[in-house]
């Protein structure tokens, strides 16, 4: 990460993602957050199992915070009502763009990588701190297919 200023510089963080959180007590409900100015790296890698070609692909996820940009929020913990905020978890869901509206708990068990282009699942999250504030969050996400 290059710094400017003393501070990140976040200039190639360009890219659109709809991150989902579904919550399953004492209801479904799913929250929906599209983030703008987010740098996402997507690569395939290529291998072989018994069956044949197999294909994996990986995501990087650098979602800066703060500033013009909403605040992290692990959970949501101390969020405000009218605070614009975002959450990235392990097992979140997020895709490329701007993502369709999951208002069911049907339409979430369909909503997986096997079935939805470009969907992954978060694997792990790390926030990265600078003079004691939350900077950006980095989430690595993992899907699967076979090609």
């Amino acid at each position: 990460m290059r710094l400017t200023n003393g501070l990140p510089d976040y200039r190639f963080c360009t890219d659109t993602v709809t991150v989902y959180h579904a919550a399953f007590q004492p209801e479904f409900s799913c929250r929906r957050t599209v983030l703008n100015g987010v740098y996402l790296d997507e690569r395939d890698a290529a291998g072989a199992d018994a069956i044949g070609a197999t294909g994996q692909r990986y995501c990087f996820l650098l979602a800066p915070c703060g500033g013009w940009r909403p605040v992290w929020r692990p959970g949501g913990a101390g969020a405000q009502p009218e605070e614009h905020w975002f959450s990235l978890e392990p097992g979140d869901r997020v895709m490329p763009g701007e993502g369709p509206v999951i208002e069911t708990a049907e339409q979430w068990r369909v909503f997986v990588p096997a079935a939805v282009p470009g969907l992954a699942v978060i694997r792990e999250v790390a926030a990265k701190r600078l003079g004691g504030q939350v900077r950006h969050v980095e989430a690595q996400t993992e899907w699967y297919k076979k090609w």
